[in-house]
């Protein structure tokens, strides 16, 4: 029922519209001015899939795009742009099913000291993405509704404010499976900067919470339900000193709340950092500062919510706090070549045990010419001591980049390599590397490139977790032709959020977590589209991946294919246009059959610029 309302809210929006163009060329009625463009379509359409009844027939659709002004643009503005049955087999959008919405915004008093936004959104029966790291991303169909307002001030030149508020809500499902993912969140703010006596001050509070609802539909886990809310405070004073510095001191108090499958829990923690910067000469450059967290576990904490899901970690109910000071200076030898060091100190309680950690840095950094191209890259060695054990690591962080032009080629490549980098937690410590490349020439009448990519972290620690990604494609591109293939790759430890498989963050040891998520997966991808004439454009794409996700002995094999082609000729000012798509997607921990949903639309489409 609430699909079919939205629906007659916006055909009547579209007949709204066409009826404003057949009154009048141009619309200027007082002070009110109004611009309307927008396209019809019409034809034969049809689909068919095993999950829901097959349909065809003619139909029509179309879009339109409202905007304009009342008195004076900076005083009031506004656009209003709804669709009506639009695909990616007779449009643009990026949807496998007829998508039909609205989405409207307006500034008020923008020209003035107090301007202030409103905007809105409803999509109904859109295509979205459930994501998976690295590669190619699950299908799902949906309703997402958003609303939101801002008003912002600058009463004197040493006073301005912002407040806002934003909510969205969404409810889909992924193609294959008979559960429904919801989300609803609410956010409010508040913000004030004021500069006094050479000061600068400012504050402000963020209050949100939300409700997310999601199947662990990939290995056969029980239906989850959570609610979140978090609420921050904050508070910076900051000011210009001599030699070219700055001092600053930073307050923020955070309590974050959830309710998760029936276990309560909330944590709040306060910190505060200061420090100064100092510029003595040209070419020397000096920082010192100091931070002290009231509540390690909390941060922690955060951090799970940060990535999209509050889960219950095992978090320690005895005290935990850390404090730390830091130093660091760079000194400019030479014009792109100069020097860095830096020390830290850390003290932290987390898990009943007291540790300590000192470390010392010094790195060299360089950019120039180099064998007809251009290098840049840098070495940091770090050397830091755990505790009065005397436990020393030593920690590595290097990067390079190279370009230049080989002859006929273009060719440019980057690498990173770091090793025990110290994380959050001083007992934790993670390792990675990352590398892309890439190449291409003129051959003939044809220009062919092609990339590579690739990256891979990991907690150094017994049962971390870890991630590794590598892509790589290649295209081929005449004057009307152009044809691209890739390939992509990925494996992981994550968390189930409602948007999706989230990379779990390296500061969140994975003894914290009581069920990650380990993923895998490949994706094969090809693509080609033309002008071979002029007015006429056809393309077409093919994807496959392959996937699988485990949590202890719970295990599900997924895979999605999709395929999309789409014609369109252009005489005069009407567009034939035909188009087809085609989507498999299925899960082995799902108790339905694999979902494939095909769809086709041949029709003709017109472009108005009513007024």
């Amino acid at each position: 029922m609430q699909r079919m309302y939205g629906w007659n809210i916006l055909v009547l929006a579209m007949l709204l519209l066409a009826s404003c163009a057949i009154a009048s060329a141009q619309v200027t009625a007082g002070d009110l001015n109004m611009n309307l463009s927008g396209s019809v379509s019409g034809g034969y359409s049809g689909s068919y899939a095993n999950i829901s009844p097959s349909t065809h027939g003619a139909g029509f659709g179309g879009t339109g795009d409202l905007s304009g002004f009342y008195y004076n643009p900076q005083f009031l503005s506004f656009s209003v742009a709804p669709f009506y049955n639009q695909s990616r087999n007779n449009s643009t959008y990026q949807s496998i099913t007829d998508s039909t919405g609205l989405a409207a915004s307006t500034t008020i008093f923008g020209g003035s000291k107090y301007p202030g936004t409103l905007n809105y959104s409803n999509v109904y029966n859109s295509e979205g993405n459930y994501l998976l790291p690295g590669i190619a991303n699950y299908k799902t169909d949906g309703n997402a509704k958003t609303f939101g307002a801002g008003w912002s001030g600058t009463p004197t030149d040493t006073l301005s404010f912002s407040a806002g508020y934003q909510q969205a809500a969404d409810n889909s499902s992924v193609y294959g499976t008979n559960n429904q993912i919801k989300s609803h969140y609410h956010s409010i703010f508040a913000t004030s900067h004021y500069r006094v006596a050479g000061f600068r001050l400012g504050g402000g509070v963020h209050y949100s919470n939300g409700d997310f609802s999601f199947p662990q539909i990939f290995v056969g886990q029980t239906y989850q339900a959570s609610r979140v809310n978090t609420t921050t405070y904050n508070f910076d004073l900051s000011r210009n000193i001599g030699w070219g510095g700055n001092t600053w001191l930073n307050y923020t108090r955070s309590h974050t709340g959830y309710n998760t499958l029936g276990i309560r829990d909330s944590e709040t923690n306060n910190v505060v950092t200061g420090g100064v910067a100092l510029r003595p000469t040209k070419k020397l450059s000096t920082s010192f500062g100091a931070d002290y967290n009231d509540n390690l576990a909390a941060t922690l904490y955060q951090a799970a919510g940060g990535i999209g899901t509050i889960i219950p970690l095992a978090l320690p109910e005895e005290q935990s706090h850390s404090w730390g000071v830091y130093g660091d200076a760079q000194y400019e030898v030479v014009a792109q070549l100069y020097f860095t060091g830096d020390f830290v100190h850390r003290e932290q309680l987390f898990l009943g045990n007291s540790l300590g950690s000192t470390a010392y840095g010094g790195g060299v950094h360089y950019g120039s010419e180099l064998l007809g191209g251009r290098f840049s890259g840098g070495t940091i060695v770090s050397r830091s001591s755990l505790g009065s054990n005397g436990e020393a690591l030593v920690g590595l962080l290097s990067n390079a980049i190279y370009t230049r032009r080989i002859g006929a080629w273009n060719a440019n490549g980057s690498f990173s390599y770091s090793r025990s980098a110290q994380t959050l937690l001083i007992a934790y410590t993670t390792s990675g590397y990352g590398y892309s490349a890439s190449l291409g020439r003129r051959i003939g009448k044809l220009y062919w490139n092609g990339t590579a990519g690739g990256s891979k972290s990991m907690l150094s620690q017994e049962q971390g977790p870890s991630s590794f990604t590598q892509s790589y494609t290649t295209a081929l591109s005449y004057s009307w032709l152009g044809v691209s293939g890739g390939y992509s790759k990925s494996s992981g430890t994550g968390l189930y959020t409602s948007q999706g498989i989230s990379p779990l963050p390296p500061i969140l040891p994975t003894p914290l977590i009581p069920s990650p998520i380990f993923y895998r997966g490949t994706t094969y991808s090809g693509a080609v589209g033309a002008t071979p004439i002029r007015g006429l454009t056809f393309s077409g794409s093919y994807s496959s991946t392959r996937s699988s996700t485990e949590n202890g002995p719970l295990y599900s094999s997924n895979h999605t294919d999709e395929a999309y082609s789409y014609f369109q000729y252009k005489f005069r000012k009407v567009f034939f246009t035909a188009g087809y798509s085609r989507l498999l997607q299925g899960f082995s921990a799902s108790t339905l059959e694999p979902a494939t949903v095909s769809t086709y639309f041949v029709g003709l489409s017109r472009w108005f610029n009513f007024f």
